[in-house]
């Protein structure tokens, strides 16, 4: 039986085994330009998306407990805005004096003013809840720390 050193191999060996890391070299550079275009790309589209975030140093916990607050208080809100809707004086037409016609305009008045401050908070409810959202929804979309730059490099 003849024992064979592999320390000594033909040089035909050689040729063979040197050819095969040529293609996995390239291959190799291939993924890595491509890597990095799709990284740039996920970048770009993430920046573009994002804007203003002022929520982004936020932990998703303390999103979601804000959100639920603010939804308990859209809630309550718009408890008030159906109120102060519902008491609205709507206007007589039965030529009262100048006296009663006075009382009527404040009363219109304040109920207007009521009607209008509850409709900016649910309005300001909703805009906050809705960024919120966008926060949660961005983050669960690209991730964060590693993650997030795993899927900037690996999303298509």
């Amino acid at each position: 039986m003849v024992k064979r050193d592999h320390s000594s191999r033909s040089p035909a060996d050689r040729r063979r085994a040197g050819s095969a890391t040529g293609p996995l070299v390239l291959l190799l550079l291939l993924l890595v330009g491509a890597g990095g275009w799709n990284y740039y790309r996920n970048w770009q589209i993430e920046k573009e998306t994002e804007g203003t975030r002022p929520y982004q140093s936020y932990a998703v916990a303390d999103l979601e407990a804000l959100r639920g607050a603010h939804r308990s208080e859209l809630e309550a809100t718009e408890a008030r805005f159906d109120e102060a809707r519902s008491r609205r004086a709507r206007p007589s037409l039965t030529g009262g004096s100048m006296a009663e016609n006075v009382e009527q305009f404040r009363r219109t008045s304040r109920a207007s003013a009521a009607i209008r401050g509850a409709a900016a908070e649910v309005a300001e409810h909703k805009s906050q809840i809705a960024e919120l959202d966008r926060e949660l929804e961005l983050r669960s979309r690209f991730g964060s720390g590693v993650l997030r730059h795993l899927k900037r490099l690996t999303t298509i």
